[in-house]
């Protein structure tokens, strides 16, 4: 009889083994963060206690000028005993303080929540110069409340927040000389917006980086790839972007065939296969093109087709197109060359040729691929010193002087 096994006993050491796992995981790196934090975390606590209880564990000198007094109703100046009364004196004196922090903030997300609705409302439906803009001010009204939000705080604790807009010129003055940066972020985001250089739902490249514009916001700009990554960049350190969503993006694909094959027949199975593939494949805005041989290689002669979609879908198109190619192919007994070893084994000679409409079709792409732009040149205007001297040349030719 096997040995039952305690389902208790199993778990507890799976426990164990968990805790012993999520300790050797870490990098050295990682458990100095930890053990500092605990570090950190404990003197944080021995002080908040020392503080509290100073006055029993240093006596009334440190424990006066540490905790402080008060006035009670008949002016006699009494010292807190210990740093739980200070803490209640001062949650009972500043109780109105308290409210109305509470009601400004709760004001302030509110009314930031109804303008980013409003915002979002107007913008979300439009074109992408109004969604870009619409982050904007979003991003705009987030830091206008936020200010605000503090300028009252400051005025229920009791702050001279006119002193300090008095010195804001002075404040200004330093911070535009300390952060210059954000200053060039800020300037940098609205000559995005307004230059309309990308909007939000954009394919661009900046920095290398390939994505899709999730947000313009008064600082940064914020790029995610297929892979679901974001990348948060600087508006002032954007200096290149490629916009790849204006116009629709290009598609090439080449297939090889063996050099026996009959190159016009060929040309008229792609040429003649081309409407099809556009049906079988929604995602292609404008055509595909047969193009012609695009390259001779050691062991194949390359056929180009070319087409156009949208940049989000240009890997998945070029994917499409490629099975297609590969499946016309096999369909029409065309051999596509790939390195194989042949031992007394020659290529088959006794391919098949193109057939009336193969030929057809050949020769018609053929004579759209190499037909000349018949549009003339504008002629240059001549001067009248040369229109004179041209004159006098004719006359003399025509006289035989």
């Amino acid at each position: 009889m096997p040995e039952e096994i305690d389902l208790e006993e199993v778990q507890v050491s799976k426990r164990v083994e968990k805790k012993r796992n999520w300790w050797t995981k870490k990098t050295k790196s990682q458990k100095f963060s930890f053990i500092l934090a605990l570090v950190v975390l404990v003197i944080s606590i021995f002080a908040i206690f020392a503080w509290i209880y100073c006055r029993q564990l240093f006596g009334d000198e440190i424990g006066n000028s540490a905790l402080g007094f008060y006035e009670n109703g008949e002016g006699e100046i009494v010292y807190f005993n210990n740093g739980w009364e200070v803490i209640g004196y001062r949650a009972a004196n500043s109780l109105r303080s308290w409210i109305l922090t509470f009601f400004i903030i709760a004001i302030t997300i509110a009314l930031v929540f109804i303008a980013n609705v409003l915002i979002h409302l107007f913008t979300s439906n439009g074109s992408r110069k109004k969604q870009t803009v619409g982050s904007l001010s979003k991003s705009l009204v987030k830091y206008i409340g936020i200010i605000l939000a503090i300028g009252f705080i400051l005025a229920a604790w009791g702050v001279d927040v006119a002193g300090i807009i008095a010195g804001v010129g002075v404040l200004t003055l330093i911070v535009g000389l300390g952060c210059q940066s954000l200053i060039q972020d800020v300037v940098s985001g609205l000559f995005i917006v307004f230059d309309d250089y990308f909007a939000v739902g954009d394919m661009v490249i900046i920095d290398g980086f390939r994505g899709i514009i999730t947000d313009v916001g008064l600082k940064t700009t914020k790029l995610q790839d297929a892979g679901g990554n974001i990348k948060s960049i600087s508006n002032s350190q954007i200096t290149t972007v490629v916009n790849l969503s204006r116009l629709d993006s290009m598609v090439t694909v080449s297939i090889g065939c063996a050099y026996e094959e009959d190159i016009v027949r060929v040309e008229g199975v792609i040429a003649s296969a081309m409407e099809d593939f556009q049906k079988k494949i929604p995602n292609i805005t404008k055509g595909p093109f047969y193009k012609g041989i695009d390259s001779i290689s050691a062991s194949s002669i390359d056929f180009l087709v070319l087409a156009y979609c949208k940049e989000a879908n240009r890997f998945q198109v070029t994917r499409d197109l490629k099975k297609e190619l590969i499946l016309l192919f096999r369909e029409n007994d065309i051999m596509i060359p790939y390195n194989q070893i042949s031992v007394n084994k020659e290529n088959p000679k006794d391919r098949p040729t193109a057939n009336e409409v193969q030929l057809a079709w050949s020769k018609k792409v053929t004579k759209e691929i190499r037909e000349v732009d018949k549009k003339e040149e504008p002629k240059k205007k001549k001067n009248i010193l040369k229109k004179v001297a041209d004159s006098v040349k004719a006359t003399a030719e025509e006289n035989e002087i």
